[in-house]
């Protein structure tokens, strides 16, 4: 089976990342590389065609004529209005992976399957054309190191609408910790707006080169994200060996299976704006948060450093537990023989 992906061909940011592993994890025969912001594009394949955003129609038509995908998936938006044609017109099947905001709905309903690796976007594509399949992580990426200290990181990246992240919470609570020697590190892509200053903060504002080196310092990760398009840092920090608070909503607690490490929201609104369609923003309080930090600086971090790993491990594409590659390729080999 001849796989073709389209995406971003880079570790820096979330769709690049997920690319980079379909293509290693399901021997994928091509890619057609799509500009992005977030860094240059990377050559991953000898089957490689690089295009700007949107590729324009005679792209398209070069690539799917030169390597003749049977199948070519996407995440979030095919980046084309005219990828489905095209598409189709060369005999290839297309395949979209639905994050939890589902951005470009409509276009992604075109697809011949959708894969929702969240509950969430299961529920939000209503399309008969789904399947809900877990996208696991890649290891090599996120390697252990084990943790033993207290310090918490947060990674804000580009942030969101609303605040995404729910930093403003989290910093709140961490500024009111009555504890002199309690460190908080911040990594930030942007400007953290009105952030409240603490000589026991550091922030950080950078891009990575590798993920990897996100999570080289620091602890404790705190990912209290509201809304995630699919959140996957969480499993990212654990596989790192960095125990994880996280909210207890989907796509979040998709991740962290361990119920200390969830806060429950405490009250709930739905966002329909800008590029977020229809997610429900799940707010946790700055009293919760400093009860769970509180409690995070008297954990044994060793301990659940190495719980963490095993968590990640598990839900991983080299996991013992399921065979995630097994589960991906027997789909994808049904849609293009159906």
């Amino acid at each position: 089976m001849r796989i073709g992906l389209t995406g971003y061909t880079n570790k820096n940011s979330g769709i690049g990342l997920f690319i980079y592993e379909l293509n290693k994890y399901l021997d994928a025969d091509s890619i057609l590389s799509i500009g992005s912001v977030k860094g240059l594009q990377k050559v991953w394949s000898e089957k490689q065609v690089t295009s700007d955003r949107p590729p324009s129609d005679p792209v398209l038509t070069t690539y799917f004529g030169r390597f003749l995908p049977q199948v070519i998936m996407f995440i979030e938006t095919p980046f084309s209005n005219n990828l489905f044609s095209i598409a189709k017109r060369h005999g290839c099947k297309t395949v979209g992976i639905a994050m939890h905001e589902t951005f470009w709905i409509e276009n992604l309903r075109l697809a011949d399957l959708i894969i929702c690796p969240s509950f969430c976007a299961f529920e939000k594509c209503k399309s008969n054309n789904k399947k809900l399949l877990f996208l696991p992580i890649g290891l090599e990426l996120f390697p252990f190191k084990e943790r033993t200290g207290h310090t918490f990181l947060m990674n804000i990246g580009y942030g969101g609408p609303h605040d995404r992240r729910q930093a403003g919470t989290v910093i709140q609570a961490f500024c009111s910790l009555k504890d002199p020697s309690a460190r908080m590190i911040v990594n930030s892509q942007v400007n953290f707006p009105g952030r409240i200053q603490d000589s026991r903060i550091e922030y950080r504002l950078q891009n990575f080169p590798e993920p990897k080196d996100c999570y080289s310092d620091g602890d404790i990760a705190l990912f209290t994200s509201a809304y995630g398009g699919y959140e996957r840092c969480i499993l990212e920090s654990m596989s790192s060996g960095m125990p994880c608070l996280t909210v207890n909503a989907d796509p979040m607690n998709l991740f962290q299976h361990d119920r200390d490490f969830l806060m429950e929201p405490v009250s709930f609104e739905r966002l329909t704006d800008n590029w977020v369609e229809n997610c429900v923003y799940n707010a946790i309080s700055v009293e919760d948060t400093k009860e769970k930090l509180e409690w995070l600086l008297t954990i044994d971090t060793k301990k659940y450093s190495h719980r963490a790993r095993k968590q990640a491990e598990a839900q991983s594409w080299e996991s013992t537990v399921v065979d995630y590659k097994g589960l991906w390729s027997e789909t994808l080999e049904g849609l293009c023989s159906g």
